[in-house]
């Protein structure tokens, strides 16, 4: 790690809620508004690097597209978009997520088309409350939709979905596809969040504590150290229009020798291979102790990050499934993400596999998504050929 700190900063995301106005005038209002993120998050990176830590991206997150994009003519939503889209290129900004999905129809028809625009700078996702068939249906067809996908290179082989997830109880998540802004968060108010990228941080805190027993003392000590420079940037960042929302704590792994946060809980005693009896202890430690660290203003997810295509070691374990990851998931962060499965897996199959991830988040009142990569042509078992910066492969898990 070229950084002189344990850990990157992930992303710097800025919230912002747009209105349909925003358009008016050749979208001057839009584009005010993206300059002033821009110039917040250029502002916080600069003095995050100055601080020593390597900021990875900036990001800005709207209020969900239904409210803003949507309109009685289809022209209008590419419209806005190659708009919308150009301005991010102007500001040299890369990544946007668009919010939610609320409308079944918006989740089949405009998801697809989000994720497909050139180069590959939006994301998006679909609400799903517990219980919600059709909300759930429209998701999987959305999620088959965009794995056939193949017009640029992000959406070869599968990749599409990479840009897309179906969530529940999301909010003020600085990570993508997820990203939203918050809920009545005001026209003229920006506010921001920053994620952590941590996975050599996290096998250092968790070798430090050996045991379940020590592992909030180990994180409230040493993670607050590391983290109140962070805090201390972004509360100076606030002003009149400014709003810091927090840091999302959550261990979250990297591709880099010794990134994996799976590894890393390998290192307790009561652990020993990731997803033995243990794990789940491990995972509600951990997560307990993320969501309560002393003078730390947290958001987000707080919690435990198990994306198999961006963990090594979860990528290479021949014991998970999706049930296993799910039930992990009750007690820490993020639900199912990056699991590739069967490019045949049946829209039925798979909406009842997003239901029990909504079922979950609701039950308990915690943010939790689906991120699911069916890749063409292949089948359980079968090894994925992703070509990705940010995605290493696995086998395909059976979803039945």
């Amino acid at each position: 790690m070229t950084s002189a700190r344990p850990f990157r900063i992930r992303t710097i995301t800025s919230f912002i809620t747009i209105d349909p106005s925003d358009f008016d005038n050749e979208a001057s209002s839009l584009k005010e508004k993206i300059n002033a993120c821009s110039r917040l998050l250029r502002d916080g990176e600069s003095q995050m690097t100055a601080a020593g830590f390597e900021v990875q991206t900036i990001r800005i997150a709207t209020n969900p597209f239904g409210e803003w994009l949507v309109t009685n003519k289809e022209d209008d939503v590419n419209e806005r978009l190659q708009r919308f889209n150009n301005l991010l290129s102007d500001c040299d900004i890369n990544f946007c997520s668009l919010g939610p999905s609320y409308d079944p129809d918006h989740t089949t028809t405009i998801c697809p088309e989000i994720v497909s625009i050139a180069p590959g700078r939006f994301s998006c996702s679909a609400n799903i409350n517990a219980g919600d068939i059709t909300a759930a249906l429209a998701a999987a067809k959305c999620i088959k939709t965009i794995s056939l996908k193949d017009e640029g290179e992000h959406l070869q082989g599968g990749l599409g979905n990479f840009r897309f997830a179906a969530a529940s109880c999301i909010d003020t998540v600085p990570f993508f596809p997820g990203a939203r802004a918050p809920k009545g968060l005001g026209k003229d108010t920006i506010a921001f969040a920053v994620g952590l990228e941590n996975g050599g941080f996290a096998r250092e805190l968790l070798q430090e504590a050996g045991s379940i027993e020590n592992v909030q003392k180990v994180f409230h000590d040493k993670m607050r150290k590391e983290l109140l420079p962070i805090q201390q940037i972004c509360v100076g960042l606030e002003s009149d229009g400014m709003q810091y929302l927090g840091i999302d704590t959550s261990l979250n792994p990297s591709l880099d020798d010794g990134g994996s946060v799976a590894e890393a809980i390998e290192c307790l005693d009561e652990v020993g291979v990731f997803g033995n009896p243990g794990t789940m202890a491990a995972a509600a430690a951990i997560t307990t102790s993320l969501q309560s660290i002393p003078d730390i203003k947290t958001t987000g997810y707080s919690g435990l990050m198990l994306p198999v295509l961006e963990d090594r070691r979860l990528a290479e374990l021949d014991t998970l499934s999706i049930q296993k990851l799910l039930c992990i998931s009750s007690v820490c962060g993020v639900g199912i993400d990056t699991v590739p499965i069967p490019g045949d897996v049946s829209e039925r199959s798979l909406a009842s596999l997003i239901l029990d991830v909504a079922a979950l988040a609701c039950r308990w009142n915690k943010p939790l998504s689906c991120r699911v990569f069916p890749v063409p042509s292949r089948l359980a078992g079968m090894a994925t050929s992703f070509d990705s910066p940010y995605m290493c492969n696995s086998s395909i898990f059976p979803v039945e």
